[in-house]
């Protein structure tokens, strides 16, 4: 059965559940809705969840450090193929996805905790629009969604779902040609 990894960024604690920097444990959330998992895990700085899909297994992983901090989960997780990372982007309007492969931080710090602590910047990533920054980025990216908000971000999460799926069966490139262009409004 072929293996996908996926890890969703996000911050732990109530406090943060519906900011925009939070959208990668948000997308988790909406793929165990659709694919429940068979296996649940608890460490010290990880969930881990199993699921059996469309012929695939996946591992979802979900950081239980800070944004900040989530490359140090590598030291305790193991995973044998380079994981999706889905996060936050503020250069993407809500509403839009991006898939790509590889390629510097953009300036996000939890994917450049991951690039340091994985030793190679070469693992797909799938972006999510949280954008456009209003105010301040940090301020921006920990402030909550409104509910019109909401509304336009469960659409971008439900076409996350179908593009890691896609990308899991097809390929990133079947992937990316097919979602990079969209825009949920």
């Amino acid at each position: 059965m072929k293996e996908f990894v996926v890890v969703g960024l996000g911050n732990p604690g109530p406090r943060y559940v519906f900011t925009r920097h939070n959208v990668g444990f948000l997308f988790l959330d909406e793929f165990l809705k659709k694919y429940p998992p068979y296996d649940v895990g608890k460490e010290r700085l990880y969930i881990s969840y199993l699921v059996k899909a469309e012929g695939i297994h996946f591992t979802l992983i979900r950081p239980l450090t800070f944004m900040n901090l989530s490359g140090e989960i590598f030291d305790h997780v193991k995973i044998s193929v380079p994981p999706l990372v889905v996060h936050d982007d503020l250069d993407l309007p809500l509403g839009r996805i991006r898939i790509k492969q590889g390629g510097s931080s953009g300036g996000h710090k939890g994917v450049q905790s991951i690039i340091e602590a994985l030793g190679t910047s070469d693992f797909p990533r799938l972006r999510v629009g949280i954008g456009p920054k209003t105010s301040n980025a940090v301020d921006f990216v920990l402030s909550e969604f409104d509910d019109k908000e909401l509304e336009i971000l469960y659409k971008s999460l439900e076409l996350c779902v179908e593009a890691t799926m896609d990308s899991a069966k097809y390929g990133l490139s079947f992937a990316m040609n097919k979602f990079n262009g969209v825009r949920v409004i």
